[in-house]
């Protein structure tokens, strides 16, 4: 049986070979000042930990048990502030009231304007029309860095192009009035309410930062949908009892729940970039030299 003998000029070009592998491996993880350029967050993972599921569990749960304690004052607050914003712009007749069953034995009383719209008149399809056009013009004439913004008035030409084409063929009376529309806004933000604690603990709190940060998110995002829901609701109202039914598609399908949800992707990203000080920071970013002396050594090279 023979063997084949690799030459020394081959052991030592293999040997050259993997130690250029190693150095450019090391350097594909250093940023341009010589960090090391760590894994994004969502690709680190955590050990499942009592711990973990206490945040998981416990904290959503008293998140969600601080908001029932609280609905009553806040619906309270509520009814307050849109009493206080119906006399000035002339809302209807006041402030009701919906009874809004949310478990057998639980309901909650939302307040609701007492106020109604009307069918678009033909002045108001027209300005409708030229609404559209302007949105579709604007959206096609943006150019370079505003082609995002074109894009979304695009969109909304698109949305509100359907309304004026059912609008112009459809014939009164509208299935939803304006005063329905309002409760449903407003239930539908206490629906919210009682579901974002989950959905906090499900997004946010499955990551290792300090228990203080967590419920500092929570209680952010809750506060700020609480004070969001009557203000976006009483917004709504205005615009459809000035500009009519027409504007109800595009402020129920864009300016309803889905700016809702923005405002925690918004939220959400910024406490993302909180640090943690424990396992999604344990990676060491800084450059091993200053950065001073990192520009002497490439002007020097």
């Amino acid at each position: 049986m023979t063997r084949r003998l690799t030459p020394p000029e081959g052991d030592a070009a293999f040997t050259n070979a993997a130690r250029r592998g190693a150095t450019v491996n090391a350097q594909r993880r250093r940023g341009v000042q010589g960090g090391r350029i760590a894994p994004h967050r969502s690709m680190i993972g955590l050990r499942a930990s009592p711990t973990l599921l206490v945040d998981l569990l416990v904290l959503p749960a008293i998140l969600l048990i601080s908001v029932f304690v609280v609905l009553d004052r806040l619906m309270d607050a509520w009814r307050w502030l849109m009493e206080s914003l119906s006399g000035p712009l002339a809302l209807g007749d006041g402030v009701g009231t919906t009874i809004i069953d949310l478990l057998p034995s639980v309901s909650v009383a939302v307040p609701v304007y007492l106020v109604e719209a009307g069918w678009p008149s033909n002045s108001q399809l027209v300005a409708g029309w030229i609404f559209t056009a302007v949105l579709a013009f604007v959206g096609a004439a943006l150019r370079g860095g505003y082609v995002p913004l074109g894009y979304l008035l695009r969109a909304l030409a698109m949305l509100q192009l359907s309304a004026q084409v059912w609008f112009t063929l459809a014939a009164p009376p509208f299935p939803y009035s304006l005063s329905v529309y309002g409760s449903s806004l407003l239930a539908t933000g206490v629906v919210i309410l009682l579901l974002a604690p989950f959905l906090v603990g499900a997004t946010y709190f499955v990551f290792d930062f300090p228990l203080q940060k967590k419920l500092a998110l929570g209680v952010l995002l809750l506060g700020h949908l609480a004070v969001l829901f009557p203000l976006q609701a009483t917004v709504h109202v205005w615009v459809i009892q000035h500009a009519s039914m027409l504007a109800m598609p595009m402020l129920f399908l864009v300016f309803g729940v889905l700016l809702d949800i923005f405002v925690y992707v918004a939220l959400y990203g910024w406490a993302m970039s909180w640090r943690s000080g424990r396992e999604l920071d344990a990676v060491e970013r800084r450059p091993p030299v200053p950065s001073r002396r990192m520009r002497r050594i490439s002007a020097s090279a």
